[in-house]
């Protein structure tokens, strides 16, 4: 899940299943994208809804990249391994789930990647274990609770971002949903986070912003910083 040769690697988490988005987002130096389903409340600033729903604009999308592409799948519907199968019939090339959502067949299946996110509440010792776990590509830390989200990034989330990367066997994730400064990014890269999954809810929800928004989370404007 890392970018060869960068200090870490972008994701743009899409805040809708777009062409027009995931353009702008590579534009934007966005090393992978992040399509949606199944958002529950309070996951995303658009409900999405389910694959069968979206499965037209998912491809559209991945035929014109040429970035990977990957679904996030979230807890507004169960998962069956019948479901699974039709969201397996586009060409990801991961997928990423909550832990606590992420029904073992899917861990089991050798066709994708697999990311984990965890959420508030998943004790040390589960990270640990989720980390080991054949299967899963990285961890991804996804663990400020609704209320909080679009806050600046705090002394404790720098604290406990640490303490996760120390423990993780698998490379580790930040799902962006405070607002980072240079110096937050240069920080949590040096505690070792590997990527940055950029979040809708810490962006200005507006279409045209969105390629400057990607590119101000990106290597290059730390870089042009000094960090």
């Amino acid at each position: 899940m890392t970018k060869e040769g960068k200090p870490y690697t972008l994701i743009a988490s899409l805040p809708k299943n777009s062409t027009s988005l995931a353009a702008q987002a590579v534009e934007g130096g966005a090393d992978a994208l992040m399509l949606n389903i199944e958002g529950d409340e309070g996951s995303s600033p658009n409900h999405f809804g389910s694959y069968d729903l979206h499965d037209a604009y998912i491809n559209d999308v991945i035929s014109t990249v040429s970035v990977p592409c990957g679904l996030f799948i979230g807890g507004a519907r169960l998962l069956t391994e019948e479901y699974w199968e039709r969201i397996m019939s586009s060409e990801f090339s991961f997928v990423e789930m909550y832990a606590h959502q992420m029904p073992t067949f899917v861990l089991s299946d050798r066709r994708v990647k697999k990311v984990s996110a965890i959420a508030t509440g998943y004790i040390l010792e589960q990270v640990r274990q989720l980390s080991s776990m054949e299967g899963i590509e990285a961890i991804d830390v996804a663990t400020v609770p609704h209320q909080y989200r679009g806050a600046p990034f705090s002394v404790l989330d720098y604290a406990t971002l640490g303490v996760i990367a120390n423990l993780s066997v698998k490379p580790i994730l930040l799902r962006t949903q405070k607002r980072l400064t240079a110096a937050d990014v240069a920080n949590v890269v040096g505690v070792g986070v590997k990527g940055l999954v950029v979040d809708p809810c810490i962006l200005s929800g507006t279409d045209e912003a969105y390629k400057d928004e990607i590119a101000g989370l990106g290597p290059r404007r730390f870089a042009s910083e000094g960090q």
